[in-house]
């Protein structure tokens, strides 16, 4: 569940702006109570919401080209290799911030 969708609210709502938009939600019906309730406790929880933000606002899309970039030279270099026992295979970095400058 998307918190965010449920209570029709940006990723940069006040914990006021939550709370009028979860009492919005209830009197127009739009989910039922307790998803309602369930996307009001995750919103104002600080924990919960800085996690929240990062599933559904961060762009995987980016660190997925980068992988399947650098999966693709990983494959292309191994195919080349010949009477190569497979323990040579170097770990993929996509999180390394260095990688792929």
């Amino acid at each position: 569940m998307n918190p965010y969708a449920v209570l029709g609210i940006d990723k940069d709502a006040s914990n006021k702006e939550i709370i009028q938009a979860a009492a919005l939600g209830m009197r127009q019906r739009r989910h039922d109570a307790k998803t309602i309730a369930q996307a009001q406790k995750k919103l104002l929880d600080p924990v919960s919401r800085a996690c929240r933000a990062f599933i559904h606002f961060f762009d995987f899309e980016d660190a997925k080209k980068r992988l399947e970039r650098e999966l693709d030279e990983i494959l292309t270099a191994y195919d080349n290799t010949e009477g190569d026992d497979g323990f040579g295979a170097p770990c993929l970095g996509i999180f390394d911030s260095h990688h792929g400058q």
